[in-house]
């Protein structure tokens, strides 16, 4: 514990330090405080967000309108949280005047609700359907960190602020060895902020056209050998022969031009 808190102080100075060589703005929001009278552990960016009446706690996903209150369950679009007691604000002075603090990783204080269960204190949370409102994690995917502290209450439209470790990760409920290899592609398909999807899909093109390339030579290299040995014992069917050649090396033209439309395509995906 005392080396965690070693890093945490390293890391709070290496901030303070670097603000004032780029002349970015670090403060200590001490003028508000959470529910519970604390500050959030976690280290705020000022962002813009397209939403009017953002409350403290609201989770905030990434959409091509911008940045907007998360309203899809388990969304991998997701950067994380507003908090406006965060320990450091980072904000330009120039930039972001009308902008909210966001959280992506630490304590943070945040809505949630009992839709999908009562919270317990180690429970996964999850975006939802409710605009800007957690649950608890109940199946595979995006997941948004862990429960600081229990939730309980039998309404469910009711909505709460609670402390999280947030912690944005892809969870998988069912650690057997086909669901991890399922979840791998998962994983590797979700269009996440960080946007691992597109090399994923540079990979797997790579993969197709590579494939396709050596299942045509080697198509090609043994039907060259087998007409080669077939016009030598019979060169009187040379025609069909060479009908034959011609038909196999087509098939070999199609099958790397099948490669070449197939990685094309996954790479519009």
């Amino acid at each position: 514990m005392f080396f965690y808190k070693k890093i945490y102080i390293f890391f709070t100075v290496f901030l303070i330090a670097f603000s004032v060589l780029t002349n970015t703005v670090f403060a200590q929001n001490a003028d508000t405080s959470s529910s519970s009278g604390e500050v959030t552990l976690g280290v705020a960016k000022m962002v813009d967000v397209n939403e009017k009446d953002v409350k403290d706690g609201s989770i905030i996903s990434s959409s091509q309108k911008g940045l907007i209150l998360s309203d899809v369950a388990y969304d991998s679009q997701v950067i994380g949280v507003v908090s406006r007691d965060a320990a450091i604000l980072i904000s330009n002075s120039r930039k972001n005047s009308s902008g909210l603090p966001l959280i992506s990783n630490g304590q943070v204080y945040m809505l949630v609700s009992s839709k999908e269960g009562n919270i317990k204190k180690g429970d996964l949370l999850a975006t939802s359907i409710i605009p800007g409102v957690g649950v608890k994690a109940v199946k595979s995917g995006y997941v948004l960190g862990t429960a600081l502290e229990d939730y309980m209450n039998p309404d469910p439209k009711k909505i709460d602020t609670i402390a999280v470790d947030l912690d944005l990760h892809y969870f998988n409920s069912k650690p057997t060895f086909p669901g991890s290899l399922t979840d791998i592609f998962k994983i590797a398909l979700l269009p996440t902020n960080e946007g691992p999807t597109a090399i994923f899909k540079y990979i797997v093109a790579a993969a197709v056209v590579l494939g396709s390339f050596i299942l045509g030579f080697m198509s090609f290299g043994r039907t060259a050998a087998k007409g080669v040995e077939a016009l030598g014992r019979n060169p009187a069917a040379r025609r069909i022969i060479y009908i034959g050649i011609i038909f196999n090396v087509t098939i070999v033209i199609a099958i790397v031009l099948t490669g070449l439309i197939v990685a094309f395509l996954i790479l519009r995906l």
